[in-house]
């Protein structure tokens, strides 16, 4: 009897302790796993929406710059001349901006400097790490401000020209452009809702003239000191939406961006690097190459290269950070990039994970040869 009690009598408390340690520590080793395993995923989720965001954003840019300089049946905006109502035509090499404004057209094509939306003889343009507000004009300077609490410092802009793909009504007050496929000077410019001529099926049409800058915000909406990048556009209707006169819309992108940096590929006509240009690169002898295509260098929107070359590529950096601050995470830089900058979180900043994106893109109506 002795014998069979002592066996029913089970675990001691030793035992007993033992067993519950033993536990405790396999418990908590699941907690840190799951732990572990929670914050991993928090951090590719993280990473993987930055990435996912700047792809988005460089899609979105893309065909823009590859259309640059797109005008329906050319690419040569000598091909193309404005015509007010009395049907006379000025050449809309008269409209560039080094020009005084043009007093035939709209207010709206001088919103952020003289003939600013007309420029088709450079369809890329960009600023080095400047807002477009440079201009001596006062009430044009107002009108062309960044939205959003401004445009964030040390940050590029760049501009795109271009006509839209596809064919839309006339529309009075819009900055239009009339096309044929039978002349290749038979562009015109106009803004009075007239036609210049007939419009005939797949002989003629009219598109808009589509103006288009990027730039980066100091805040984004409902959230200050949290930059964004937001887009200025010209003739810019919701899809679905009937044409509007001309005006300039300003509009957030995306929230999160940092930096925006733009280099352009300029086709130096120097293809053996011996500086100077080769022999048949400049048919015409007007001292700027045609072009080839081929990227001989990269250089900043305020290069003054670029007078003298045709742009034929660009290359755009994105930099991106998270929502919100991440628990544990320090961000110790530096970030260098578009060989200008050189950038390290401050105290403040390193808690927010990031991502650099960069993407070069060609042009698609830049080889006249």
């Amino acid at each position: 009897m002795k014998r069979v009690s002592a066996a029913a009598r089970g675990f001691s408390l030793v035992e007993m302790m033992v067993a519950m340690v033993i536990g405790l520590v396999l418990v908590m080793g699941a907690v840190f796993v799951y732990a572990r395993s929670r914050s991993t995923y928090a951090v590719n989720e993280t990473v993987s929406r930055l990435q996912e965001q700047g792809r988005y954003l460089a899609e979105l840019i893309e065909p823009d710059v590859q259309l640059a300089g797109y005008l329906g049946y050319s690419n040569n905006s000598s091909d193309l001349r404005y015509e007010d109502a009395a049907g006379s035509g000025t050449p809309i090499m008269m409209m560039s901006q080094q020009r005084p404004a043009f007093a035939a057209l709209p207010a709206i094509a001088h919103v952020c400097g003289p003939n600013f939306a007309v420029d088709l003889f450079v369809p890329l343009q960009g600023t080095n790490n400047a807002f477009m507000d440079t201009y001596p004009s006062a009430a044009l300077q107002a009108s062309c401000l960044a939205q959003g609490g401004g445009a964030l410092a040390n940050t590029d802009t760049l501009t795109i020209r271009r006509l839209s793909t596809f064919d839309v009504p006339v529309t009075a007050n819009r900055l239009q452009v009339y096309i044929s496929r039978m002349r290749r000077s038979g562009q015109r410019l106009f803004f009075n809702g007239v036609a210049p001529g007939p419009i005939t099926a797949n002989q003629t049409s009219v598109r808009d003239l589509l103006v288009r800058s990027f730039y980066v915000s100091r805040d984004s909406m409902g959230r200050a000191g949290f930059p964004a990048l937001r887009v200025k556009r010209l003739n810019w209707t919701a899809p679905g939406g009937a044409p509007t006169p001309s005006s300039f819309d300003d509009e957030e992108i995306m929230a999160g961006v940092e930096d925006l940096q733009v280099q352009f590929g300029i086709d130096t006509g120097d293809y053996d690097n011996d500086g100077v240009i080769d022999p048949g690169a400049d048919l015409n002898n007007d001292g700027i190459p045609e072009t080839n295509g081929l990227a001989t260098r990269y250089v900043n929107p305020d290069s003054p290269l670029l007078a003298t070359s045709q742009i034929v590529a660009v290359r755009l950096w994105i930099r991106i950070r998270a929502d919100q601050v991440e628990q544990g995470f320090i961000d110790p830089g530096p970030y260098n990039y578009a060989d200008v900058v050189n950038w390290i979180p401050n105290a403040a900043e390193r808690g927010f994970r990031r991502v650099l994106i960069t993407k070069t893109i060609m042009l698609r109506n830049s080889r006249t040869l």
